[in-house]
């Protein structure tokens, strides 16, 4: 059951926080968070003096955590680790018909990463601070279950075991051991390997075996939000021991504008959320999708450089 993974994910990963409590009320969820780290803020007491020599403390209510399970969604002070490998003015968004565990409706196999459409010799720069464990074709070693899949590689080490992978480059310009700082020049796109036109693949693994694909998480989780943007993740809490892709419709309220976009399919039980969007203008939303049961909707915020979680039980 997801819950059951989340909730051992969550004990293994995040680190002490409390986000924003929301206006909406309804029960649904589980959190979906990996690495917040904001420091919970506590009511003061308010201060009764009796007399000079006595102060006496009255505190006021305790104030109780925004918890998904309990609320319509949940904004959070989440710490996204790394910066876009694009920068502009060259192409740094996401090819969204190719998204993170998906599989363009089964058209292809499922995708352990997100793909940055751009010309051959565009720029790669590193996605945060760390050290590059590998550079090299993945010939002989492999990173997954096909040899030279993803051509020329680049896989740096971060903090916390956190890895980054930068596929099907046209040059790999860093070497094993260099130590490389967020923003710095490690390689250009290209189309080696399995790649079908010139793009970046990346990816973002987590874990003590940066070679296991099935340590892949989802890289917009974790790409810093542009000014005026938030994140967004939403979790399917499901009766079933396997993933289906349900078409979920996010529209943005304010110009009806419509995001169009599928939970994760299965092979991904073990990420702890269903889908991810990055970059999201800031402003309130509808979720809509359907089970078993009929219509699910929820109404939800997005706060400018905030996580805004969403959990729905799923028949």
């Amino acid at each position: 059951m997801k819950s059951i993974k989340f909730i051992f994910f969550f004990l293994l990963l995040i680190s002490c926080n409390v986000p924003v409590q929301s206006d909406a009320t309804s029960p649904s969820a589980t959190s979906t968070v990996i690495i917040p780290t904001s420091t919970p803020t506590f009511i003061t007491p308010q201060v009764t003096v009796t007399s000079e020599a006595t102060v006496t403390l009255i505190p006021t209510s305790t104030p109780i955590p925004c918890d998904p399970l309990t609320s319509d969604y949940c904004i959070t002070d989440y710490n996204f680790l790394f910066q876009r490998p694009i920068l502009p003015p060259d192409n740094d968004s996401i090819d969204m018909s190719y998204a993170y565990a998906s599989t363009q409706n089964g058209r292809r196999d499922p995708h352990h990463g997100v793909e940055f459409q751009n010309e051959f010799g565009t720029p790669v720069y590193a996605a945060g601070d760390g050290e590059v464990v590998f550079a090299d074709t993945d010939k002989v070693t492999l990173f997954s279950q096909w040899s030279n899949f993803y051509g020329n590689l680049i896989v740096i080490k971060h903090e916390n075991d956190f890895y980054t992978l930068y596929a099907h480059l046209s040059a790999i310009l860093v070497n094993v051991g260099d130590i490389v700082q967020a923003g710095d020049l490690i390689g250009q796109v290209g189309q080696t390997g399995g790649a079908t036109g010139s793009h970046l693949h990346f990816e973002v693994r987590y874990g003590s075996d940066m070679y296991d694909r099935f340590t892949t998480q989802n890289p917009e989780l974790f790409f810093i939000p542009k000014d005026g943007t938030g994140a967004l993740s939403i979790t399917l809490n499901t009766p079933y021991d396997r993933n289906y892709e349900y078409p979920l419709v996010i529209t943005r309220l304010v110009d009806n504008f419509v995001y169009y976009v599928n939970s994760y399919t299965k092979g991904f039980e073990f990420n702890p959320e269903d889908a991810v969007l990055n970059n999201l203008p800031i402003g309130d939303y509808r979720i809509a999708f359907n089970d078993q049961s009929g219509l699910n909707e929820r109404f939800i915020r997005i706060e400018n450089g905030k996580l805004t979680e969403v959990v729905f039980e799923v028949k």
